[in-house]
């Protein structure tokens, strides 16, 4: 069985990610709450894991979306859970014993085995999914989905992604193969624990920039609140390296693309181009200056805009613009870490 990795407290880690802000939460928690006026919302506007939504939410609304649907099961797990302090009581009644039937393989075992996880694990991951749609809550079924996902990250045999995978004759393929997701799984569930004290909390899957577009969302969120915008920095599409985290949560048969099996139909973001990247900030600026919403900006030292000329912009659409960063060891995505990079929070108030 695997161990308690982290505590129940202000952060909860679900999984590896690129870019989260799970170890830099001291840095853009601050900032967010110096810019946001005494009990306005926040628009975590691109949640990915919810790191940042999860740390205010016992003392602010939290208005979390990500276009991607695995990211909207960690937000229904973690700012919508008003009901379950624990899951590990329930397991054995809302899932049953988790026993693995070969005869039973399907569509994710003959396409996957043998690529990020052996086909015993990709069975095991069958199983438990095919048990969670059996789940009627959908809160309950988010906490079983984030408590998989978890247990996939510990098993996968890939750099930390699911861009690509590691042959079979790596040194780790072995080991990483011996593990149980099933064990895992269970492990984690009693683990989890992570019911809000705060208010009530909000959850979307949306394309940002239509989110923010959207005339209704001025009545979660009125002026004095503030939008947490955590976009892509790089070249690399989320969707491509979490294609397999998307595939689990939606259940379903895609086509599927390359040696890595990637998803036909993956999101590409604007933010990832070095052309569409500053146009596209452009317009989110002026829809979040014309509601009168607070800013907060992360972004890396190494992106695709200069920090220089993101600053510039945010001064063209803000009076006061203030700027903090911190040194931090980037991943590489299993090819180690780099220790060159600032993470930059750039706060604006005072929309112009």
């Amino acid at each position: 069985m695997t161990e308690t990795l982290f505590p129940r407290h202000e952060n909860f880690y679900v999984t590896r990610y690129m870019g989260s802000k799970y170890r830099l939460l001291d840095l853009v928690v601050p900032a967010v709450n110096a810019v946001a006026s005494i009990g306005a919302p926040v628009i975590d506007l691109m949640a990915g894991t919810h790191a940042v939504g999860y740390a205010l939410r016992d003392s602010r609304v939290v208005i979390a979306n990500d276009i991607q649907a695995y990211s909207e099961v960690f937000g229904r797990a973690l700012l919508l859970n008003d009901q379950f302090p624990h899951v590990r009581d329930r397991i054995r009644s809302d899932l049953g014993p988790l026993k693995i039937q070969e005869s039973s393989a399907g569509w994710f075992s003959n396409t996957y085995a043998d690529t990020y996880f052996s086909h015993e694990q990709c069975r095991e991951i069958e199983e438990i999914r095919t048990r969670i749609l059996g789940v009627k809550d959908e809160t309950l079924a988010a906490l079983y989905m984030t408590a998989l996902i978890f247990a996939m990250g510990l098993c996968q045999s890939s750099p930390g992604h699911f861009a690509q995978f590691m042959p079979s004759n790596h040194n780790r393929v072995k080991a990483l193969r011996a593990k149980s997701v099933v064990e895992a799984f269970e492990s984690r569930c009693s683990d989890l624990n992570v019911q809000i004290q705060g208010p009530r909390c909000h959850v979307f899957r949306r394309e940002a920039g239509q989110l923010l577009g959207d005339e209704s969302l001025g009545s979660l969120a009125p002026e004095g609140s503030v939008v947490y915008l955590d976009p892509p920095y790089t070249s690399a599409q989320y969707s491509l390296y979490y294609h397999l985290l998307e595939t689990v949560v939606l259940n379903d048969q895609p086509n599927v693309l390359h040696k890595a099996k990637y998803r036909d139909d993956r999101f590409q973001s604007s933010f990832c181009s070095s052309k569409k990247a500053l146009p596209t900030f452009e317009k989110f600026f002026e829809r979040i200056t014309s509601r009168g919403w607070g800013l907060v900006v992360s972004y890396s030292s190494h992106g695709v805009v200069p920090t220089k000329d993101l600053v510039e912009l945010t001064k063209k659409y803000f009076w006061k613009v203030e700027i903090n960063s911190r040194s931090y060891p980037h991943s590489m995505q299993g090819r180690g870490q780099v220790s060159d990079r600032l993470e930059y929070v750039i706060s604006a108030t005072e929309p112009r």
